[in-house]
Parts: structure tokens; C-alpha cells; sequence
């Protein structure tokens, strides 16, 4: 009984390490633009514009001048942390963004303001 005992402590724990550590990495690595069209594409486009989809659920346009200047930096990054009032917003932190690519994603968002 012992030894079966040690050997679920030793698996349990190894699976504990593994989510422990692999719980606080994420899934991109940095890389704005894979994050962009893994997280973000699917509602607002590759262009920005938003797909019908997107524009189904509200998204905005990303190349709209009018836009990008009711929008400050912050108001970005608060939106992606906190989520919208649209219900089918997911906050990016919930699909494995990193908080420290916010600026980065914030910047690519704005480039299609150009």
C-alpha cells in the first residue's frame, strides 16, 4: 500500500509542477502579430475592418480615424484587460496573452489607423 501510496504522491506532484510551471508562461511568446491573428482576427479582421462576424457582435472598425482618436493607449489596454460591454468580448488574458504584450497589440491595433 505504501508503494502505491509513493507513486500517486510522485505522479500528483509532477503533474503539479508541470501546471505550476507552465500555468504563469504563455502561449505566444511576445510574437504581437501571431497573437493578433490567434486572438483577435477572428472578430476584427486581418485588416481591421472587422469580419461579418465581428461586425454582427459590434466590433469596431480599426481604420476608422474617428476611432482610433476617441481611444486613448490606456482605454485600449483596460478594454483588453477588463473586456467591453459586449457580452462576446473574452478578455486577452483569458487566451493566454501575456499582460506585457498589451503595448505591443495596442500599437499593431493602431497601425491600421494609418
Amino acid at each position: 500500500m505504501k508503494k502505491i501510496f509513493g507513486y500517486f504522491t510522485v505522479s500528483a506532484g509532477a503533474v503539479l509542477g508541470l501546471y505550476l510551471g507552465f500555468s504563469g508562461s504563455t502561449v505566444y511568446g511576445g510574437d504581437v502579430k501571431q497573437i493578433y491573428a490567434e486572438t483577435c482576427e477572428l472578430c476584427h479582421g486581418a485588416n481591421g475592418k472587422g469580419t461579418e462576424a465581428g461586425k454582427a457582435f459590434g466590433v469596431p472598425d480599426f481604420t476608422d480615424r474617428s476611432y482610433q482618436r476617441s481611444r486613448t493607449d490606456e482605454d485600449m489596454r483596460q478594454s483588453m484587460i477588463n473586456g467591453t460591454k459586449n457580452p462576446n468580448y473574452i478578455k486577452v488574458s483569458e487566451l493566454g496573452v501575456d499582460l506585457a504584450d498589451l503595448d505591443p497589440l495596442v500599437r499593431l491595433v493602431r497601425e491600421f489607423g494609418k
